[in-house]
């Protein structure tokens, strides 16, 4: 499992959508994936697709960094748990 993967939606880290991630995860024999763009969400739903399309076991998350230092790096249980990321992404973003 990969568990700290980004898309073009981590701004200047990752250079593939999430479909293509998923094509090369395909490719790999890789059998579950996680997405954790920095700061951001806007990809989970296009990346949940591509990995049910193609067999894989989507895991969603989000990366925290303060300019270039990694900070955190949030995995979602469920559906709630994605929740709790995006408000605490909310907060974090708006007080650091």
């Amino acid at each position: 499992m990969y568990l700290n993967c980004h898309s073009y939606y981590s701004l200047r880290y990752g250079t593939l959508s999430p479909e293509q991630l998923v094509e090369a995860a395909v490719k790999h024999g890789i059998k579950t994936l996680a997405l954790t763009d920095i700061h951001r969400a806007s990809g989970v739903f296009d990346f949940v697709q591509a990995c049910q399309d193609a067999g894989i076991k989507p895991v969603l998350g989000m990366e925290f960094r303060n300019n270039h230092t990694l900070m955190y790096i949030c995995l979602a249980r469920n559906a709630q748990g994605m929740a709790q990321i995006n408000a605490f992404a909310s907060t974090y973003l708006l007080f650091k």
